[in-house]
């Protein structure tokens, strides 16, 4: 069975021959698993552990986003938001250093910002990627070409001052969600003038939980954040992709809102958090929308060994995946830290569990 197939089988909640591989995992976990495999590239990577999906996207031509070197690397990401490189040896990672509208709640400030448009992208490389991985289940990879909205909101305000902006200062607010939304209206435009019918999914990414509950309102969802999503979704939807929905956390309260919206996939489940147990997800939404991950990274894959995993693995895949509506993958990124071999170990116990 090619592996689109697979994934469009266990979509339509039918059990394919096997269940179905996701992977997502930092870059430097990537490319530690790369070189501890001797491997050369992600795409082998991909190939080595049979993974069902692969990630296309436009090709960045705007002003260069890292300077420096070692500690001294500096990044500033399309929305002006700076990152510094930290950490020592294995564990290093980009922390957010500057959030450029921290304490501003001016509106005017932001007609003078430099806002990103979709013109710092180069969409024609797309055709190349979508022809090479035409048997393969296409998504729009993490990172820019997966529109969001609060979490960008998030980065240019800062985290913690998030929920006050939005609750105490809503004309500002409202400028934000029309300056994020509207670079992606016309990134997505873009994207599949370039694609066509040739996406099987676009990737959605917000997060709506933390790990003991939802952090805005079913109410605060269906005012600010469905609009918006209902428009990210028009054009893909025409051309045939299928919404495949991020959030992290506790979201069990907006299930009905992701599939009333039109999500046919909601990951990465992380099934620690409240109301995120595999049990009941399957038993109340199983038969409506397809769950993607589900593997704890925190515990399990960081801090378990392989047969920990496998064993893990083979009792998630029990509940989770008869009768299709669900793809194996983990709960959140892959950190730097966790055993090469207890990825390998996940995907080793996929293969070896049957329907």
């Amino acid at each position: 069975m090619k592996n689109k197939e697979r994934v469009l089988k266990a979509l339509n909640h039918e059990q394919p021959d096997r269940v179905p591989f996701f992977y997502w995992g930092v870059p430097e976990f990537t490319n530690k698993m790369v070189n501890h495999l001797g491997l050369a590239s992600r795409d082998e990577l991909m190939d080595f552990l049979d993974v069902d999906f692969r990630w296309v996207e436009p090709k960045y031509i705007g002003p260069r986003l890292i300077s420096g070197n070692n500690g001294e690397a500096l990044k500033k990401d399309i929305w002006g938001v700076e990152y510094k490189f930290v950490g020592r040896g294995d564990l290093k990672y980009w922390d957010t250093s500057v959030f450029p509208l921290l304490g501003i709640t001016d509106p005017a400030v932001l007609a003078d910002y430099p806002w990103p448009t979709a013109d710092l992208f180069d969409f024609s490389v797309l055709d190349e990627q979508l022809e090479k991985y035409k048997d393969f289940a296409i998504m729009t990879a993490p990172g820019f070409s997966s529109p969001g909205l609060f979490r960008i909101i998030q980065r240019l305000i800062g985290r913690d001052e998030f929920l006050d902006v939005m609750m105490y200062h809503p004309k500002f607010f409202q400028v934000l969600v029309e300056k994020v939304s509207g670079f992606y209206y016309s990134f997505i435009e873009r994207f599949f003038e370039a694609a066509g019918d040739r996406v099987d999914f676009i990737r959605i990414a917000d997060d709506f939980g933390s790990h003991g509950g939802l952090i805005v309102s079913n109410e605060i969802w269906a005012e600010v954040v469905r609009p918006v999503f209902e428009k990210y979704y028009e054009i893909p939807k025409k051309h045939g992709a299928r919404l495949y929905m991020h959030s992290c956390g506790a979201v069990r309260k907006l299930l009905p809102e992701f599939i009333t919206v039109g999500a046919e996939v909601l990951d990465p489940i992380q099934t620690r958090a409240a109301g995120m147990a595999p049990e009941g997800l399957k038993k109340d939404f199983g038969s409506y929308i397809t769950f993607c991950g589900a593997v704890d990274e925190e515990l399990l894959l960081r801090r378990g060994t392989p047969a920990k995993v496998k064993e893990g693995v083979k009792e998630l895949l029990d509940v989770m995946a008869p009768g299709g509506g669900f793809i194996l993958g983990p709960s959140h990124k892959i950190k730097v830290e966790t055993p090469v071999e207890n990825v390998v170990a996940m995907y080793e116990a996929a293969r070896e569990w049957h329907y």
